[in-house]
């Protein structure tokens, strides 16, 4: 990454500033989905040393990293996760599209935007993937993030995801997890942070 990135979709202009780690729709600043997210959930490593936070930023930052080379390009790594990664794709049989998906959610007008992990194939199922590197699972924080990535990537694509998947990867661990589909869950959170910036 460059630093700055840009996309077209769906007749909006998308910018993203890695600094800052701004995005920008159409010449507005806009927040990401996770700092949608922190309205419900707030902030999760509150109690967490920033040098405890930055080193595990960077590992995450590495596996995404890692995979998504592996995705694309067919680049090998000797990352445990990466390992991992490759076992339970062969062991469900799902075929990665994309990685890194840049999407924006609107309501009227655009809210939030932000970029989803991955989209695969399984059989005929379209699904939308994250990958996660933390100690736990939170499945009811991904559940909200990945709703709201589907609703914003069929917004982005027109296309609904059939199924939402996380992929727990840290160290010897290695899960494939059911999300399930809750639209409405993840509109009352939409709706929840319109209300708050409108007061």
């Amino acid at each position: 990454m460059n630093g700055y990135e840009y996309w077209q979709i769906d007749g909006h202009d998308l910018e993203y500033i890695d600094a800052d780690h701004q995005y920008i729709v159409d010449g507005i600043c806009v927040p990401s989905i996770t700092q949608i997210l922190k309205i419900k959930f707030g902030n999760k490593y509150a109690g967490v040393s920033s040098a405890t936070l930055q080193r595990a930023s960077e590992k995450g930052t590495e596996v995404h990293e890692a995979i998504e080379r592996y995705c694309r390009e067919g680049v090998e790594s000797d990352l445990k996760e990466l390992r991992n990664f490759k076992f339970l794709q062969k062991q469900y049989g799902f075929t990665v599209l994309q990685n890194e998906v840049p999407v924006i959610l609107s309501a009227d007008e655009p809210i939030c935007a932000g970029r989803l992990d991955m989209t695969m194939m399984i059989g005929d199922s379209f699904i939308i993937g994250d990958i996660k590197r933390t100690s736990t699972l939170d499945k009811e924080y991904l559940a909200y993030q990945l709703n709201l990535y589907r609703i914003a990537y069929r917004q982005s694509y027109g296309i609904w995801a059939d199924a939402l998947k996380g992929l727990h990867l840290r160290d010897d661990v290695r899960k494939f997890v059911d999300i399930p589909i809750n639209e409405g869950m993840a509109w009352e959170l939409v709706e929840k942070y319109l209300e708050d910036k409108d007061e």
